[in-house]
């Protein structure tokens, strides 16, 4: 074991037989038994079943990268048992979150009479007991709490109700794929990719099952260089867990953030489709609805005057042209500048302000949002991130009481773990051997590395605006935005390893976050 990885390990309290575990080779036998998940032979047989009888079959989806991967995943797993079905991947802005009421209405008058839900469901207690009363037998494949009693359908295949294991949070996409592997009988590995790229899209936890099919699923991409994930990589020469999680899964997901009909179906076209012409063509499409999303971002950050919010201690602020699928992205560059909780809201229909919330260590947004349920419609979340809704009239209260819950409140980002090493560990071999730790993600964070720097060897480029440098004769260093001080003395430099190709060349590079 060389000194970069010993030092990693330390630092991370992964004992050496953690760490061989980790490090190991997978395989497809690596995967979780689907027969784990209660009901999924139920629901394997009624489907079965359905194509027997030339049933009509609707899958209906999700709007984010987990829905529409779940929704591709069965639609082709559909089209390899050379069945015809219908998928529906809902608007955000007609359609709403999950299956409804209306959208059973048009699915009935449509002629089908099987539904099967993925990466929603398990909340949508109406419209599950409209198809009941429909005579539409409901297939409810869902990752997210049961907050309430279970919905009234056909059958329920849920990570939550597995038999004799521990509970994993596992994603929508997961679950379609153990689906998918009881309809085929063997396992896609291109419906594994998807699966994966799923996972690390909805933050599953990387251990146990879903660090396995993460692994896969690099492997995968890594072998079999699929068209359509391969043409939405921004460096398709190098393939890692970073690809899925800021290449692929953020393009995957811009249609559902910004397209208002029901246009979002592209998304599953383009992922199903085994044309290439047809590919370039919804990628074109695809790739003008990422560049709108990031204009429409990025203007919406540059129209805040963020000196106005020096006194606050939770930045509200409204926007009056914003679409509400981007907010929560203009909500965490606002978070990231000023280092301080914030609330972005939009305008929604008859005047309610729909919104999306961010918070640091210290003050939990849920918590907030919930001692303020009296001037909410609706709200959720987590300690660090939440969505609410509420009556414009209500927003000058809510933003005096927000602000005053957080008074006082001692805010800190998430500790970064850091590994002091010296300039002979950063080697190429080194950083090699460290690799294969990976991948890391949610709940297995990777690490920085903090190294001493001569001042000397700190080059200012782009007018002082960057800097560059070498850290040793296998390892470069850059750091965006870092050239405004003075080096007048030797510094550390805290940053993450990767592999930087330029004309055909890899060279080991330092990426600087901070210097010290």
């Amino acid at each position: 074991m060389n000194s970069l990885v010993q030092k990693v390990i330390s630092k991370m309290n992964i004992s050496l037989e953690e760490y061989y575990n980790l490090i190991k080779d997978v395989d497809l036998s690596s995967l979780e038994n689907p027969s784990c998940f209660k009901n999924i032979d139920i629901a394997t047989e009624r489907i079965k079943q359905a194509i027997k009888n030339n049933e009509k079959i609707m899958i209906y989806g999700d709007y984010d990268c987990d829905g529409i991967s779940a929704t591709s995943i069965l639609y082709l797993t559909f089209k390899k048992l050379n069945y015809n079905v219908g998928y529906y991947i809902p608007s955000r802005y007609k359609d709403g979150y999950g299956i409804n009421e209306n959208m059973v209405d048009i699915i009935s008058s449509k002629g089908y009479n099987l539904i099967i839900t993925v990466d929603n469901g398990i909340s949508q207690i109406d419209a599950l007991k409209r198809a009941k009363e429909l005579n539409i037998d409901v297939i409810l494949t869902d990752h997210h709490e049961i907050l309430n009693d279970l919905p009234l359908c056909y059958t329920i295949v849920h990570p939550s109700l597995k038999e004799n294991k521990e509970y994993l949070p596992e994603c929508g996409a997961y679950v379609a794929f153990m689906l998918s592997i009881k309809l085929l009988g063997y396992v896609d590995e291109y419906l594994l990719t998807l699966a994966s790229l799923a996972t690390i899209s909805d933050m599953m936890p990387l251990r146990l099952d879903n660090r396995n099919i993460v692994k896969l699923g690099i492997k995968s991409l890594q072998n079999n260089k699929y068209d359509t994930l391969m043409k939405l990589c921004d460096n398709p020469s190098f393939i890692n867990e970073k690809t899925f999680s800021f290449s692929i899964a953020p393009k995957v997901n811009s249609l559902g953030r910004i397209i208002k009909d029901t246009k979002v179906n592209r998304m599953v076209s383009y992922l199903t489709s085994c044309s290439e012409e047809e590919q370039n063509t919804l990628l074109k499409y695809i790739n003008s609805v990422v560049l709108e999303r990031k204009t429409i971002t990025d203007e919406a950050f540059k129209k805040i005057d963020l000196s106005s919010f020096q006194n606050d201690n939770v930045i509200v602020k409204v926007f009056d042209d914003v679409c509400e699928g981007v907010i929560g992205l203009v909500a965490q560059k606002v978070l990231m500048e000023c280092k301080k909780p914030c609330v972005c809201l939009c305008y929604g229909e008859e005047g309610i302000l729909k919104g999306s919330c961010r918070s640091l260590i210290g003050f939990n947004i849920a918590e907030a949002l919930n001692d303020l349920d009296d001037l909410l419609i609706a709200h959720g979340g987590h300690a660090q991130a939440g969505g609410l809704s509420l009556n414009k009239e209500n927003l000058p209260l809510f933003t005096e009481k927000i602000n005053s819950l957080a008074k006082g409140v001692v805010l800190k980002e998430k500790e970064k773990l850091i590994v002091d090493v010296t300039k002979d560990d950063l080697s190429e071999d080194n950083f090699l051997e460290f690799s294969k730790l990976a991948p890391f993600g949610e709940g297995f964070e990777e690490p920085y590395f903090k190294v001493k720097i001569s001042k000397d060897n700190i080059i200012k480029i782009s007018n002082g605006k960057h800097i560059r440098g070498s850290i040793s004769s296998s390892c470069s260093f850059i750091g965006w935005n870092l050239g405004e001080r003075e080096f007048l003395e030797d510094v550390y430099l805290i940053g993450k390893l990767e592999i930087n190709e330029f004309r055909g060349k890899q060279t080991l590079n330092l990426k600087v976050e901070e210097i010290q």
